[in-house]
């Protein structure tokens, strides 16, 4: 049997009106607007804006953590990632709809700009793809595909 794991991330949740979350953690408090959301006057991110913004944050902390490791110096680093659910409609509550509401599909393009060849950007970009939990998480349940886009 495994020893019970100790706490990397411990988050509270607060209901409010109409689907909203306020969260906590360490010391810090946001506040999160339902499930999924397509509305673009949007006020607070959703709970899939959030898994997304959490894989992003994941990968590109991760990419900065090791080029630094060898001392490449990024210039640049932005990540564009799409989700996709296996049937938004199962997600939105439709009666008759089958299938599921997992995220069935991450993909995304990331485009680095630095002082390292498009060989060296692959093996930074492979080891922080190694080493990163949200994305190691949910590779388990989703398919990704994020494109390294190297710049010059």
């Amino acid at each position: 049997m495994n020893a019970p794991r100790e706490a990397s991330c411990t988050v509270r949740g607060m209901a409010g009106a109409g689907g909203r979350v306020r969260l906590v953690t360490r010391n810090l408090s946001l506040e999160a607007d339902g499930q999924s959301s397509l509305a673009s006057d949007a006020v607070h991110p959703s709970s899939l804006d959030l898994l997304v913004c959490a894989l992003v944050t994941d990968l590109l902390a991760g990419l900065h953590r090791e080029a630094a490791r060898d001392g490449v110096a990024l210039h640049d680093a932005e990540l564009s990632v799409a989700a996709s659910l296996d049937n938004p409609l199962v997600a939105l509550g439709v009666i008759g709809e089958t299938g599921s509401a997992a995220v069935a599909e991450l993909r995304g393009s990331l485009y680095v700009s630095a002082n390292a060849d498009a060989g060296t950007l692959a093996r930074l970009w492979q080891r922080a793809l190694a080493r990163a939990p949200v994305y190691a998480t949910l590779l388990r349940s989703s398919d990704i595909h994020i494109e390294l886009k190297p710049v010059p």
